[in-house]
């Protein structure tokens, strides 16, 4: 953090160049914005700086003359010290923090540092919300302007807490309209839309092909969550839509109708998703033997036509698949490879899909990789917002993104009034980003009095207020309280146990569970036990997932009896399994053999058969950690050991591990290591962890080994 005295001087320096200012207690919001933009869209931006007002909130316009993430996140600072700021919208070509050595604070992200800096940071603008992160600057990229490199500082915080929201107001690429055009257009909707001061009464949902392992246990779950989070939907007039990539062959046509609705109010996206599409579809699927063989024709002709040798490759299919040779050889005929190219296309939704598209959803939520793209010229989220339709602010990632997360959390605040930029405040991580106006809120349903906008930017402290509010009978309040007790260190995770045990509401018992989770303390292993059994799929989900990640002796029998269970749903089962192949051979076979004891039947029969995996899996991972130690055993095959250690957090050789950090001369490879051993923040075994990482933090002499080390001792 700069000191005071520099903060001073770099917000006098916007003064002179003008902040518009109302009255100082009210909460403000900055509207940042580049010299050239706001000189082609001034009338727009001045308009949607009025209509902020009308919610109660002071607009204070910057314009950007420097182009220095340092000199924004400096002015943001002192207007948060200074004028009761809550948030920033970032209008425009305004610098793009691309945030290495920080893989850990997003949900998926971990890239190898070593390939390009524009593929292994992550554009976050985290830099700018978050004022505890510590961040040391590294270069300012010399083709793309407005890339800045940082790296998280080592001895800093090593979580995201954001101070206010942020949000990008930026234009994707669109035929025959300018991005000032485009940016024009937007601000004046928005301007004109916060006079319709509407309530939320129509939701919708979606999975894609792939996504949450295509568990429907999940989708029937979530609707009965939202059901939850959103009590109007109880009411006749009131709908739920969902809808799943199965309905039809090629389903988006289906999906951008229904996203057209301009009387949708919420719209969630779970699908996989890359910076120009969403996909939708995977492979046909028919009862018609004729559409079988026709995809599989179409499949042998694109592996031909992406080898490098097509007539080695066509070949190769003919003999070791006894492929036709009518089936491949008109692969690279015109008309062919036309006509395949655009069932591949009408598959998903690709940006040309949006040309002229009006989309009607006010918010939607892309539970997707990448399609939050802003620092790029095109990105498929962006052209959501920047039409006629009615669309106001979507959240999206700007990298991949973890399919196990809990995207609707605390989402019922939306319809309490609470405007999208404080209710994403508390849930942002690396990657994820809001794209469009923060400030839009949909007039709450309720006829309380209580200002939840209000409550969490100026009562942020108050326990006793928070006290009182977790008595509340709706849930998303209770939820909310128990968070801002336990970011107030005022709630304990006994606490947070007994209402997980005792809370009938699903959603507010994945939030204690997700509170305790974040203390890992001794109630973790508990709240895990709970929480695997749990009627609601997603906090079985997430608690499989954690208790693969802790990997605690404790757990192996409710891990092994799990990815055994006829019932067990897809995505469970998925996480169960990895859980199962961390443990040590002795152990995982007696914890496989008791599951099977007395059981009968073909299923068991069959599932018995997949001990011979396990044993292959743990005897594999053995020797991968005895090769560790083993001088003849190549560097590249010992990092990549290492380095799934950040996905598995595999407990069970750490005396190997340790070993190897203390004996190996290869700094590069005890570098690895220590930032791997960073990711064991959930294992049952990271207070050992931290406590060698301590001990050799006073012997290291390699600085970037120490450094590292710091780092990880922060996360544990």
């Amino acid at each position: 953090m700069q000191t005071v005295t520099k903060l001073a001087l770099i917000y006098l320096l916007f003064l002179q160049i003008g902040i518009i200012t109302a009255n100082p207690t009210k909460r403000g919001v900055a509207i940042l914005v580049d010299k050239v933009t706001y000189e082609n869209c001034s009338q727009s931006i001045d308009s949607y700086s009025k209509s902020i007002s009308t919610d109660g909130l002071n607009p204070i316009l910057i314009i950007d003359k420097w182009g220095l993430p340092d000199s924004i996140r400096a002015a943001l600072f002192t207007l948060y010290k200074t004028k009761n700021l809550e948030g920033a919208v970032f209008i425009g070509d305004i610098p793009v923090p691309m945030i290495r050595d920080a893989h850990h604070l997003s949900t998926a992200f971990k890239m190898d540092p070593k390939r390009v800096w524009t593929e292994s940071s992550i554009p976050s603008d985290r830099y700018y919300d978050d004022f505890d992160l510590k961040f040391n600057f590294l270069k300012k990229d010399s083709i793309f302007p407005l890339y800045h490199y940082y790296s998280l500082s080592y001895d800093g915080p090593q979580v995201i807490n954001c101070d206010i929201y942020s949000a990008r107001i930026k234009a994707p690429t669109t035929p025959g309209k300018t991005k000032y055009q485009l940016i024009s257009d937007y601000l004046n909707k928005v301007a004109k839309d916060k006079e319709s001061k509407r309530k939320m009464s129509q939701i919708s949902y979606f999975a894609g092909h792939g996504y949450n392992s295509d568990c429907m246990v999940a989708r029937i779950d979530e609707k009965y969550s939202l059901m939850e989070q959103f009590p109007f939907l109880s009411e006749p007039q009131r709908s739920i839509n969902y809808i799943d990539y199965t309905y039809d062959d090629n389903v988006k046509y289906r999906l951008l109708a229904e996203l057209a609705r301009p009387d949708l109010d919420l719209a969630i996206l779970h699908h996989h998703g890359s910076e120009n599409g969403q996909m939708m579809n995977g492979s046909l699927i028919s009862s018609n033997t004729q559409v079988w063989l026709d995809q599989s024709k179409k499949f042998f002709r694109g592996k031909i036509r992406n080898a490098k040798d097509s007539t080695v490759s066509k070949q190769y299919y003919i003999d070791n698949y006894n492929v036709p040779l009518s089936w491949v050889s008109n692969a690279f005929d015109p008309a062919i490879t036309l006509k395949d190219s655009l069932e591949d296309a009408a598959i998903d939704i690709n940006i040309p899909d949006l040309y002229g598209y009006e989309s009607g959803a006010k918010v939607i939520l892309f539970d997707a990789c990448f399609n939050g793209s802003f620092h790029l010229d095109d990105y498929i989220s962006g052209h959501y917002i920047f039409n006629p339709g009615s669309t106001i602010v979507v959240k999206a990632n700007t990298v991949n993104t973890l399919q196990d997360t809990w995207t609707n959390q605390l989402l019922g605040l939306l319809n309490m009034g609470v405007s999208v930029g404080n209710w994403a405040k508390g849930q942002q991580t690396l990657e994820s980003h809001l794209i469009g106006d923060p400030t839009y809120m949909f007039t709450k349903n309720s006829t309380g009095k209580l200002d939840i906008n209000e409550a969490v930017t100026q009562k942020k402290r108050d326990v006793k207020f928070w006290k009182k509010l977790i008595t509340n009978p709706n849930s998303e309040i209770k939820s909310l309280a128990m968070k801002m007790l336990y970011e107030n260190n005022a709630i304990s995770t006994d606490e947070l146990l007994s209402i997980q045990k005792q809370e009938k509401r699903a959603t507010v018992r994945l939030q204690a569970f997700n509170l305790i989770k974040n203390s890992s303390d001794e109630n973790f292993i508990s709240s895990i036990k709970l929480g695997i059994y749990d009627n609601y799929e997603l906090l079985r989900r997430l608690s499989s997932l954690y208790a693969a990640k802790n990997g605690s002796p404790l757990l192996i029998d409710d891990l092994f009896t799990l990815r055994f269970q006829p019932g067990a749903s897809h995505r469970v089962k998925f996480q169960v399994k990895d859980g199962t192949e961390i443990y040590g051979k002795e152990e995982a076979y007696s914890a496989f053999a008791k599951v099977f004891k007395g059981k009968t039947g073909k299923w068991y029969q069959d599932s018995e058969k997949e001990l011979s995996i396990l044993k292959y899996t743990i005897e594999r991972g053995e020797k991968e950690y005895k090769d560790l130690l083993d001088p003849k055993v190549t560097v590249k095959a010992k990092r990549f050991t290492i380095t799934a250690l950040r996905n598995s957090c595999d407990a069970s050789h750490l005396d190997t591990l340790f070993k190897f950090f203390i004996e190996s001369d290869n700094q590069i490879l005890r570098w690895t290591l220590a930032e791997a051993l960073g990711w064991y923040n959930y294992s049952w075994k990271k207070n050992e962890i931290s406590k060698f990482c301590e001990d050799q933090l006073k012997v290291e002499k390699d600085e970037t080994v120490r450094k590292e080390l710091i780092r990880t001792i922060n996360r544990l």
